[in-house]
């Protein structure tokens, strides 16, 4: 049997449970690994492996930082090796999933399948973006669930599918997103805040955050300056004391998606 190898980096649960789902319905097939990016080295296994997944969360129309690290740090084994990209988003991205694949094609990578996702939204300090937790994630995942059902049926009959690698994808992605991200990047990434008084010093913020931004010095939450806008600090924090975006920290967290729709389902 064949070995798909999956790699995913999920920011608040969304691309965990694509991941998930997705390789559930491909190990039919295919005999399946996951894991959750990490600094460790997995040229050995990529080697190895028949095809390999890359999934992760479009920020501004782009892979976010630490899936791009792991991506040029294996960018040798990728080399000649077939690909799956993943990309779950909230409500579009043009070319979210082409943006990563096209830097896998520049180090040799072969991109057989590409496809997104949408998700709910886990932006959880904009009044404009309303959060949702539990059942009322339904309406989201019944589609989500079967149009992972389908991908997985045309990745199975080999039926190849490259989502967002047209000329007019890349173009929305990069005029309606990813020029106006970067051009606020830095500024976006300084107003991660503390409401000081709200925050109980716990430390659970610091020992979320997957690029290692935050740390507690002096009985303050204090930002190197590198945030991945994962929004897991913002949704982790038990006395909802962060805010990235928002002018005030959420009223309501992103608890993630729920498995009992999934289950029931499949």
């Amino acid at each position: 049997m064949k070995r798909l190898l999956a790699f995913y980096f999920s920011g608040t649960g969304n691309t965990r449970y694509v991941t998930q789902l997705l390789c559930r319905h491909l190990s039919a097939g295919y005999e399946v690994q996951t894991h959750e990016i990490s600094g460790a080295n997995h040229t050995e296994e990529i080697q190895k492996a028949d095809i390999v997944m890359l999934a992760f969360p479009v920020y501004g129309s782009a892979p976010p930082q630490p899936m791009r690290d792991f991506l040029y740090a294996h960018r040798r084994a990728v080399a000649g090796k077939e690909l799956i990209i993943v990309a779950t988003q909230y409500l579009f991205s043009g070319d979210g999933a082409a943006s990563l694949g096209r830097a896998a094609e520049k180090y040799g990578g072969i991109v057989s399948y590409a496809e997104h996702f949408r998700m709910p939204n886990n932006i959880s300090d904009c009044p404009m973006l309303a959060v949702r937790t539990g059942e009322a994630l339904w309406d989201i995942l019944t589609p989500t669930d079967r149009k992972i059902v389908r991908f997985a049926a045309r990745i199975l009959a080999g039926k190849k599918q490259r989502r967002g690698f047209n000329p007019v994808s890349r173009a929305v992605g990069y005029f309606s997103q990813r020029a106006l991200f970067r051009k606020h990047e830095q500024e976006k990434r300084m107003r991660l805040s503390v409401d000081a008084a709200r925050c109980i010093q716990c430390g659970a913020c610091v020992r979320a955050c997957p690029v290692n931004n935050l740390s507690l010095c002096g009985g303050e939450i204090k930002a190197a300056g590198k945030c991945a806008l994962c929004y897991r600090c913002v949704n982790l924090c038990p006395q909802k004391a962060l805010k990235l975006f928002g002018k005030n920290p959420p009223k309501v967290q992103y608890a993630g998606p729920t498995y009992m729709k999934n289950e029931k389902n499949t």
